[in-house]
């Protein structure tokens, strides 16, 4: 035996720590997943960890053995055949054996089904472990150590094995066996290092020169380089550098998480893993930096009792009392409210030129420098607004502000302030930012609830544009400045705006949408975000490609999208992140277990660093993904068929296996084993025989076929991992299920040529039959159809020419109604909702501009359809004349007047041919100079909506009911209708207010209210309609109008519209 020898001049310190943190630091945290008794494990307290070839993850507890698949535990314990007491150690042999070492001494093995007590030494088993000659040792606490010479013999009375202790030159406490590259057993012991020599059968010191011998070693571990690691007991941890020829120490001092190594393990990245008992976690890289991960950065346990990798490069962590840890990488690293930052809604990110990082909130701001909190901003020190929506800086590196309330401020730096731009402040109605962007000419804009602001930086001039300058909607959801400078403007529910230089275009598009967020693809392409339909691509001609969840986005929901320095577009929803990856044209999906811990982003709250590092806001913090130490499972997942179940009833998995007709169900159970994320687990499979192509992907892990029916099958399965990775060849079972007697060929056969002569001899006697009732038949049918064809052309000639009567109805009514660009005109704030029950309608709407008065009415004329059609030419008619032409402007008089013209008109001789057909109005005339309203109704009432008490002239009015400070007045009409023809005359009582800047008010006839539907059929009713026109007082009229539409729509339902409807609404 060769003895390593070095030359130890001093403690080696290292110079490079990275992460290094104090008490003012802002900690990252790091993402562990865990699983403890909670989600199914035998016990919290994991001693040791192993993944057999299937990818099962095998898990020694205080409580005994689980096995892990990525999802579900199956847990054993001495009722399945292990040995008594905790399971503290586990190997895996060469045949997939699984060996387990108790307390207490118990040796337990699980050779596929069969589990059973090999032997007990009497004392704690501390490790497993097989030597070159394919003997088995095991080692153990007081007991010294075992070698078993035939450890794969079935028999368990025939195992061979002989017993070292101290006495044999070894110790009766050894804490651990290895075998190293070179072939060498070493053992270590409470007395050092041992090694075994086989040719003797005996034990001697395994001996590194000038290796601190005052502190006890209690783990070793050997590097793929050769490089020996030990792990003392408050000592720190030790590396024999091969190819140096030279020890170095780690403690606490350069940065080591405790002095107390418990375990050593070494990654794919060749990155070495110290675990210690009340410190956490170590990673020493490959340029010898330490990376400690403590309590404060995301570990949940710091006594570490047991460390391993899986196939897929996840690093697995057994803990003293929180079960299992799994480290995906540090890809993902999340700043929260725990480590300080000021709340954990976060809405905006900013790396500013000279690197502070700003994080903007719901409760203000944090600045970031170096991983260090400069400071919190909220409205206690300096911050006047603390709902941050927006942070962008310009091109001289400005710092402005965008929030929800308190419009657009600008970081002072020499202040350390934020002041408010009371220029473009100005030019909002409401406060209220929703997008904010700094062009490429270092023009800002402001998108609000009611408009977009443009700002000029360097010249202060500022300006609001609105539908009326081109946009397609005044709610304003994204700004979005391209490469080449044009200016993108999402509108909700509106759709797109394009504005290049001063032209402003409304983009046309098939159906209009709401966009969250806009970004730019390396083609030039934009990348629209939406509210519901996921994805829209736009060659800034037309949509070329949709994309949504059924392409693999975790949902049609998009809050943010960012492109990454390599093309690849990441995509933020409200539950979890996606990449696209342009070279693969595929998504990935990444979530809570893969460290995306915020899992529901911000709208548009992303940042790409200098560093190519993209942030992200959620609804827990902001989280960083480290581009350079993204983890992708590239492996092809293994695919396993689990069991095998025959009309319910458990059957072994024997391929090709042969079963009765009678035996026709048929279940299949399968898995796939994916630590790195397990909910994106995917499967198709297909039963060939049955099946003519694979089955939609699926998450299910079993599939039933049933009744099959007898033939030749062939089950398949294949599975696919988080990053779509497939496997290249299914996983197959074959079965038959034999056919009976009456199925077989010659019984089928014989039956039928029986049949064939019954079924020849009867035909031969129904032809005859046949052919004399057919030539009846056929004499009737002729007869009956040339009556048939006759009437039917008669009835579609007479239908045709009513159809096309009421169609030029229609046309002379739509002509005589004043227009939507008038009524604009006229009253810039209205809104005027029309819904025919029928082609034509019964209810019109009339305005008259005349000076400085705007005389408006909504009618519904007895009836719908042809008859309410007239009856609505011969209103609209007079109200025409009563105004036009004999000047009357009061609208009580008005109306006398009209009930007058109305009784005119139809008036007879007899009674008998009177015509009792009338009207119901609500007439307004409203003077633009003094601001006052006069109304008068004949049944139909009016509805004032207002945050004041209202101003009557001639009479004290209350609201008829109030909500969230709204007040809704209804001015009750006349009892009695247009048209009444009574003896004694009535007379119309004229109402006169002063409205408020702001008061809106509502015409309507009764058809919204009396329209049945709603869960039940009832009807809307006044009620619900006073509730609704509360609820939207404060949208913008068009938006009122389009809810109001949907109201009514929903409502209805499949149910028929009764009666004609009209709404109008105006904002004084």
């Amino acid at each position: 035996m060769t003895f390593f020898k070095i030359n130890l001049t001093g403690k080696i310190f290292f110079l490079s720590v990275i992460f290094f943190s104090s008490l003012n630091a802002f900690a990252q945290k790091y993402y562990f997943d865990n699983y403890s008794v909670k989600e199914g494990l035998a016990q919290s307290s994991v001693y040791a960890i192993q993944q057999d070839s299937k990818g099962f993850v095998w898990l020694g507890t205080a409580s005994g053995l689980s096995k892990f698949n990525g999802k579900d535990f199956i847990n054993f314990s001495t009722e399945d055949g292990l040995a008594d007491g905790a399971v503290k150690s586990i190997y895996i042999d060469k045949k997939e054996a699984i060996w387990t070492g108790h307390t207490d001494g118990g040796l337990s093995r699980i050779n596929g089904e069969k589990m059973s007590m090999i032997l007990n030494i009497g004392a704690d088993i501390t490790s497993i472990a097989e030597d070159g000659e394919g003997n088995l040792w095991v080692t153990s606490f007081k007991s010294g150590a075992i070698k078993i010479t035939n450890p794969y013999i079935s028999i368990t009375d025939s195992i061979v094995f002989k017993q070292y202790k101290g006495q044999e030159g070894l110790s009766d406490i050894v804490f651990q066996v290895i075998k190293l590259k070179n072939g060498t057993v070493c053992f270590v012991t409470d007395v050092g290092i041992k090694y075994y020599n086989a040719q003797k059968d005996e034990f001697a010191n395994f001996v590194v020169k000038d290796m601190p011998s005052y502190f006890q070693i209690i783990s070793m571990y050997e590097t793929s380089n050769g490089n020996l690691w030990f792990g003392t007991y408050n000592g720190g941890a030790y590396e024999f550098i091969k190819a140096e020829n030279r020890l170095e120490i780690y403690d606490t001092r350069d940065g080591l998480a405790h002095n107390w190594v418990t375990s050593i393990f070494e990654d794919k990245q060749h990155h070495v893993w110290l675990g210690t008992w009340g410190g956490g976690i170590t990673q020493v890289n490959s340029k010898k930096q330490l990376l400690s991960i403590t309590l404060d950065k995301g570990l949940i346990d710091d006594k570490i009792r047991c460390i391993t990798g899986d196939r897929e490069g996840n690093i697995l962590f057994g803990t003293k009392e929180n079960g299992l840890l799994l480290y995906k990488g540090s890809q993902f690293v999340a700043f929260t409210k725990e480590e300080g930052l000021v709340d954990n809604q976060v809405w905006a990110i900013l790396k500013d030129n000279n690197g502070f990082v700003w994080i903007g909130t719901n409760k203000g701001i944090s600045k970031i420098k170096d991983n260090k909190i400069v400071k919190n901003y909220n409205e206690n020190n300096g911050l006047p607004f603390q709902e941050v929506r927006f942070i962008k800086q310009d091109k001289l590196g400005n710092i402005w502000i965008g929030t929800w309330g308190g419009g657009v401020m600008q970081y002072n730096s020499r202040s350390d302030k934020f002041e408010v731009n009371f220029r473009i402040n100005s030019l909002m109605y409401q406060p209220l930012i929703t997008a904010l962007e700094v062009d490429k000419s270092n023009n800002m804009w402001v998108g609000t609830t009611d408009g977009l602001v443009y700002y000029e930086i360097k010249t202060q001039l500022a300006d609001r544009l609105t539908q009326n300058h081109g946009l397609a909607g005044n709610d304003i959801t994204v700004v979005f400045a391209d490469s080449k400078n044009n200016i993108w403007v999402g509108s909700r529910g509106k759709g797109l705006t394009q504005i290049k230089d001063a032209d402003i275009k409304k983009i046309k598009l098939e159906n209009n949408f709401t966009p969250t967020c806009i970004a730019e693809d390396d083609k030039g392409n934009l990348l629209i975000g939406t509210e519901g339909k996921g994805i829209l691509v736009f060659d800034n001609q037309q949509v070329f490609r949709e994309i949504t969840s059924k392409d693999g986005l975790l949902s049609d929901y998009i809050s943010l999208i960012n492109i990454d320095n390599n093309g690849n577009s990441w995509i933020g929803t409200n539950k979890g992140l996606n990449k696209f990856d342009v070279k693969t044209q595929k998504f990935y999906s990444y979530g809570q277990k893969m460290g995306f811990i915020g899992i529901e982003s911000k709208n548009n709250a992303t940042f790409k660093d200098n560093e190519g590092n993209l942030w992200f806001g959620t609804i827990k913090g902001a989280i960083k993904l480290d581009i350079k130490a993204i983890n992708e499972n590239i492996l092809e997942p293994i695919t396993f068929i689990t069991r095998l179940r025959v009309n319910l009833e458990d059957r072994a998995l024997t391929d090709n296996l042969i079963l009765n007709y009678r035996e026709k169900s048929i279940t299949i159970d399968y898995g796939s084993i994916c630590l790195t994320n397990p909910d994106q687990v995917y499967y198709q499979v297909m039963l060939e025989g049955a099946d003519e192509d694979w089955r939609p992907l699926t998450q299910e892990t079993f599939a039933t076929y049933s009744p099959l029916p007898p033939g030749k099958y062939t089950f398949k399965v294949k599975a696919s991992n988080n990053n779509d990775i497939w496997n290249t060849n299914p996983v197959t079972f074959s079965f038959e299920i034999t056919p009976p007697l009456w199925q077989r060929t010659w019984f089928i056969l014989l039956c039928a040529f029986v049949l064939l002569l019954l079924v020849v001899a009867f035909i031969k006697y129904r032809e005859k039959q046949l052919l004399k009732e057919k030539h009846v038949l056929e004499e009737k049918v002729k007869e009956r159809t040339e009556e048939v064809v006759q009437k039917s052309a008669e009835i579609e000639q007479k239908n045709k020419d009513i159809i096309d009567s009421i169609t030029y109805a229609k046309r002379i009514q739509d002509s005589i109604l004043p227009s939507d660009e008038l009524f604009v005109k006229e009253l810039n704030q209205t809104f005027v909702l029309f819904n025919p029950k029928d082609i034509v309608s019964g209810d019109f709407y009339w305005l008259y501009a005349k000076d400085n008065k705007i005389l408006f009415a909504a009618v519904d004329c007895t009836g719908h359809g042809v008859p309410g059609a007239f009856m609505s030419i011969v209103g609209y008619n007079l109200l025409d004349k009563i105004v036009g032409e004999e000047g009357i402007l009061e609208p009580a008089e008005i109306l006398n007047r009209l009930n007058k013209g109305v009784e005119d008109t139809f008036k007879k001789e007899t009674e008998k041919n009177t015509i009792k057909d009338g009207m119901d109005i609500t007439l307004c005339a409203f003077d633009k100079t003094s601001q006052i309203l006069e109304y008068a109704g004949a049944y139909n009432p009016l509805y004032i909506v207002s945050k004041n008490q209202l101003e009557a002239l001639n009479e004290t009015i209350e609201p008829d009911c109030t909500e969230n400070g709204l007040n809704l007045f209804e001015i009750k009409a006349d009892r009695f209708p247009i048209g009444s023809f009574s003896e004694n005359a009535q007379t119309y009582t004229n109402h006169q207010f002063k409205l408020n800047h702001g008061d809106t008010i509502y015409l309507f006839s009764d058809g919204f209210a009396d329209q049945f539907g709603g869960p039940q059929g009832k009807k809307f009713r006044y009620k619900q309609f006073k509730q609704l026109l509360l609820a939207i007082y404060d949208k913008p009229m068009e938006e009122q109008h389009a809810i109001l539409q949907q109201t009514f729509n929903e409502w209805k339902g499949n149910i028929e519209q009764i009666d004609d409807v009209i709404v109008i609404g105006s904002r004084l």
